[in-house]
């Protein structure tokens, strides 16, 4: 659904009136959170996306506090200061407890029928693959065959399990229908999931070539073209998937010259199993984001990090397809330095977001948390660099810096209390979910790994 995020804070601080300045007047807030053992703010000069040595460094306030009014923060600081100056009724005592802006999580394949866990099985025990293409195909025929409510049914149990686990924007592709009336249908599906969860949504016509078109890709990609006006008022972007096992660059610029041509923003996959000229062609056109890079060669790096887009890696993608493995699969790719690959990606200068990347075949993962884990581990990024990728890096990539992402005044009060006093253990500690609370434009929507479902059936669909 196409987001409407009204950037104005509706309440203004109250003035003491004439006469009143040796009196202590207090400002009336709705909600104020004292005491954090760290508050995280994630901010950056105009909201823009941490970039090259500006990623090392992350802002912490220590005995951290912030007020909120109308859903917005309206002022951070220390809790001496805020405990001055605001006054409620509703006081949230943080101490202990780190507080954070909630994960924003850029890039999801939410709406799905089947799994292909005895793939994944398969690939373990090298045995043949269908790769990554052929198990797309093989979730295409899931979706089809899949009713309405069991895609909504799905869809909501994972948003479920990112919003308890600290996440309150993801990003929404259709993609698995690959048929004109079947990506229209996941659209609508979209819109109607119902979510604590704020949904940003993305029509990814353009995933792969399906089976009936695979003599005919040109035809598909008419089909895609037709279908952007049917979609245009219901996503908040177009996704476009430019790679060796999707589509040409010369296909992919036919679709985003006709998604241009509606105003809509644009998004690519681009160059995961080779180079492609995805990335490249991404920024040519303002894409918001150019996701996995696995395969980005020197010149579209160098063309990504002079430019605005955002570059979205995946380190339980790359995890779960044994990227770093000797063994290679019948047909695979090779073992790969991802600690190289990443230090290349990073030191080129690129902004880069983090990702779950979730989807039923290569990357079936709804935490956050593991993915700031996995990419210190696996990557060798440190602590300040990827909280800064999975907040204010990755709501750039959605286009919405300027609201969520970070804790600031007049940004979206989505934060997340933690069961430990440092940003750093989060990182360090792996396989434990350490949310202790999540709050959502200042309401609280989980606590201790259960979504409040009086609130989440308040919300509704959340725009």
């Amino acid at each position: 659904m196409k987001q409407n995020l009204d950037p104005a804070v509706k309440s203004q601080p109250q003035i003491a009136p004439p006469g009143a300045e040796r009196a202590t007047v207090k400002i009336n807030v709705d909600l104020l959170v004292i005491h954090a053992a760290e508050l995280l703010t994630a901010r950056t000069p105009d909201s823009l996306p941490a970039r090259a040595t500006q990623l090392d460094t992350l802002e912490l306030i220590p005995d951290g506090a912030l007020a909120v009014v109308d859903g917005r923060i309206v002022a951070v600081g220390t809790t001496a200061e805020l405990s001055a100056t605001y006054t409620t009724s509703r006081v949230e005592d943080a101490s202990g407890r780190l507080v954070s802006p909630g994960f924003v999580d850029p890039h999801t394949h939410l709406l799905h029928g089947g799994t292909r866990h005895e793939d994944w099985e398969g690939k373990v025990l090298e045995a043949p693959s269908l790769g990554i293409g052929g198990g797309i195909l093989s979730t295409i025929t899931g979706t089809r065959e899949a009713s309405d409510g069991a895609l909504l049914a799905g869809g909501r149990a994972v948003l479920d399990d990112l919003l308890v686990n600290g996440t309150t924007t993801v990003e929404v592709k259709s993609g698995y229908g690959l048929a004109r009336a079947e990506e229209v249908r996941l659209v609508r599906l979209a819109s109607e999931l119902g979510h604590p969860v704020r949904i940003v949504s993305s029509y990814l016509g353009a995933h792969m070539v399906p089976d009936e078109f695979r003599t005919d890709r040109a035809g598909y990609v008419d089909e895609v073209i037709a279908t952007l006006p049917e979609i245009a008022a219901d996503v908040d972007s177009i996704d476009i998937a430019c790679d060796p096992i999707s589509f040409t660059a010369s296909e992919s610029r036919r679709i985003a010259e006709a998604a241009r041509a509606l105003g809509l923003a644009l998004r690519f996959h681009a160059d995961q199993t080779g180079d492609a000229g995805g990335t490249a062609l991404a920024v040519e056109f303002g894409a918001l984001s150019v996701d996995h890079l696995d395969e980005v060669s020197d010149a579209g790096l160098s063309a990504l990090a002079a430019s605005g887009s955002v570059g979205v890696v995946f380190p339980t993608a790359n995890a779960h397809l044994l990227d770093m493995t000797s063994s290679l699969q019948p047909g695979g790719r090779p073992a790969k330095d991802l600690a190289a690959w990443a230090q290349r990606v990073r030191d080129s200068g690129a902004a880069l977001a983090l990702s779950t990347d979730y989807n039923p075949g290569t990357s079936p993962c709804s935490s956050m948390q593991i993915v700031l884990q996995l990419a210190a581990r696996l990557y060798r990024w440190s602590y300040a660099q990827v909280w800064q990728m999975a907040t204010i890096n990755a709501a750039a990539a959605l286009g919405l810096a300027a609201e969520i992402g970070s804790l600031g005044v007049g940004k979206r009060a989505d934060f997340v209390l933690w069961d430990v006093p440092s940003h750093g253990a989060v990182v360090h500690r792996i396989g434990s979910n350490l949310v202790h609370q999540v709050y959502r434009d200042g309401e609280l929507v989980a606590e201790r790994g259960r979504v409040r479902t009086r609130v989440a059936a308040e919300v509704g669909a959340v725009s």
